[in-house]
């Protein structure tokens, strides 16, 4: 990707930051929407990775494992049947 300040000398400072893409927070409360919208049936990560197309598989688990970590969302079952969803109130709490 080219600097900021080509960017900015084309006139094309947009494109600059679409190419960039959003940051870690952004990408992980879109992923905090969506897991809302979806109750208590949760997500499977394929569904999560279709909310951010543009990161890898890697980063959007990278993402979930932060959110849990901070007490946002936890994943129910294993394996294909996994599903992240939205952490309790109660569990909340206890962070």
């Amino acid at each position: 990707m080219l600097s900021q300040r080509l960017y900015a000398a084309l006139g094309a400072k947009g494109v600059y930051t679409r190419k960039r893409g959003l940051d870690r927070e952004t990408n992980k409360a879109l992923l905090e929407q969506h897991l809302r919208g979806q109750g208590e049936a949760g997500s499977p990560l394929s569904e999560l990775r279709q909310v951010l197309p543009s990161e890898s598989a890697r980063n959007v688990q990278s993402l979930l494992a932060e959110l849990r970590e901070e007490g946002r969302v936890t994943l129910r079952g294993q394996r294909r049947w996994a599903r992240w969803v939205i952490a309790s109130p109660k569990a909340q709490e206890e962070l």
